[in-house]
């Protein structure tokens, strides 16, 4: 029978304190490896959805890829982050409000960081504008791009970290045939004819794809708990993500 690998984190960092968003709040309060770790993965995590708003609000390709840029450039050197406090909301509301207010403000082209000007994050801005040509067949509020976007996100970051420890645990193959039943779907074949492939019967499948949810389950919760300021809010996120969805 084939085991099922153990968890790689708890669901809820402990402390709680030491998570990516109390990290950053530090981010204006002198430089460590750590923390500028921290911002580049809120960096890679919020671009896209922070992009979508910006594009959804009616921002043509440039002008949004040049306010983004900025807007996290402000974000690193801890501009926009100097006063906030996580008791105070999550982080995902926090972007989105100052992001708002950074576009009200009507940046000029000469006091925003152009392309080519210095990279804030690795990203290629050209990804995120064919993504966003992808997205922008949906009908949404730019609010409501923006939390599609972010949910996508989240849920794309808790499973690839589900398919690392699959796969540094040698159950790539597992991953691969369980991982598109997570949400329900058949994937047009039966756990009996899964068990086949992999050497294990249907009630050892069966017991596999349960602790895969709860893992993935786990994971996202974990992903959630990196961007708010306590316990009581994972379980909030979380069930507002799952709205996004319905």
């Amino acid at each position: 029978m084939t085991d099922f690998p153990q968890p790689a984190a708890p669901a809820v960092p402990a402390p709680f304190e030491a998570t990516r968003w109390s990290l950053v709040l530090r981010a204006h309060a002198g430089d460590d490896v750590e923390r500028r770790r921290a911002l580049g993965e809120l960096c890679r995590a919020y671009w896209y959805p922070l992009y979508a708003f910006l594009r959804r609000s009616g921002r043509g390709v440039e002008d949004a890829q040049d306010l983004t840029q900025d807007f996290f450039a402000r974000l690193i050197d801890g501009r926009l982050l100097a006063t906030a406090d996580p008791a105070r909301g999550k982080f995902r509301t926090l972007l989105l409000a100052s992001l708002k207010n950074l576009d009200a403000d009507a940046w000029s082209a000469a006091n925003t960081q152009k392309r080519g000007g210095g990279r804030v994050v690795p990203l290629d801005d050209l990804l995120a504008e064919e993504r966003w040509q992808v997205d922008a067949s949906l009908s949404a509020a730019p609010e409501r791009a923006f939390d599609l976007a972010w949910a996508d996100t989240v849920m794309d970051s808790a499973s690839t970290k589900l398919q690392a420890e699959f796969v540094a645990g040698g159950k790539a193959e597992l991953f691969s045939e369980l991982f598109p039943r997570l949400n329900g779907g058949s994937a047009g074949d039966t756990l009996a004819a899964v068990g086949g492939r992999l050497g294990m019967t249907e009630a050892a499948v069966k017991m596999a794809l349960s602790r895969m949810r709860q893992r993935f389950a786990d994971a996202l919760r974990w992903e959630i708990s990196q961007t708010v300021g306590s316990r009581s809010e994972v379980e909030e996120e979380i069930s507002y993500l799952l709205t996004i969805f319905q």
